[in-house]
């Protein structure tokens, strides 16, 4: 397959909603346009998003997010809807049809609800239509002794990834991998190409900073050596601008790209 021909692009909580918890619309927008343009070019476009209890969040008015699981689950149903309104309008804009996916760990545990999922995506990318991806997080929480959770959607993404023998791009409110926390150490470094994900680098990996998100450095990590093993490429770049996912794709040296021996 063609490099960057067939597309998995993930954006987190922090992307979507900014700082100050609002939904961070003009970041939405020039997203859906990166995406349509990609999509015009004849390429194959796959979007898993977080953000629904993000949006729910600043649609409700809330300080902080819940930590009472009944009412993240409630918020997910407010957030998911909200969210897709967001990106039906956004795409709309530029002429291109989106179509929801939601999905739970279950799926992949399943031959027969992944062989369904599947013909699904494939569906949509031949009628052109942009499959958006989200955990279902109405359902989607630990009961019992049975996970039903991801965690966090960028081992979602690196997993439907890999089922559609797709490369991923990550986006998120960091410019790169560094070889140390940014915020903290000033000498910190972007690595700017990494071809094996040793303890050094693991140990350099560092949380989710925004408090919306339940993912960060360490699980974009995780993402990245599931990636490299099953023979794809992941790129991580800061969502803030979304041309960055241009930039991957014209192989500039942008945020940092991991991919091992092909």
């Amino acid at each position: 397959m063609a490099k960057w021909q067939r597309i998995v692009v993930k954006v987190g909580t922090s992307t979507i909603v900014d700082k100050n918890g609002k939904v961070n619309y003009p970041v939405i927008n020039r997203l859906a346009q990166v995406l349509t343009s990609l999509q015009n070019e004849g390429r194959e476009v796959l979007f898993v998003t977080s953000g629904a209890i993000g949006v729910a969040i600043d649609q409700m008015g809330l300080a902080t997010r819940p930590k009472e699981i009944p009412e993240q689950q409630a918020l997910a149903a407010i957030g998911q809807g909200y969210l897709m309104s967001i990106y039906n309008q956004s795409f709309a804009f530029y002429k291109q049809t989106v179509g929801q996916v939601l999905l739970t760990y279950d799926v992949f545990e399943n031959p027969g609800m992944l062989a369904n999922t599947k013909q699904a995506i494939q569906q949509l990318f031949d009628n052109k239509v942009i499959p958006i991806i989200n955990e279902n997080d109405v359902i989607a929480v630990d009961e019992l002794d049975h996970q039903h959770s991801f965690g966090d959607n960028d081992h979602l993404a690196a997993l439907v990834a890999d089922e559609i023998d797709a490369d991923l791009i990550i986006l998120s409110d960091v410019d790169a991998l560094y070889t140390a926390n940014p915020n903290l150490d000033p000498n910190a470094k972007a690595m700017h190409y990494v071809a094996e994900i040793t303890d050094e680098i693991r140990q350099a990996a560092t949380g989710s900073t925004s408090g919306l998100g339940t993912g960060g450095m360490t699980t974009k990590l995780a993402a990245a050596e599931y990636m490299m093993k099953q023979g794809h490429r992941m790129a991580l770049v800061n969502g803030n601008n979304p041309d960055n996912i241009l930039s991957v794709i014209a192989g500039d040296e942008v945020g940092t790209h991991f991919e091992g021996e092909m």
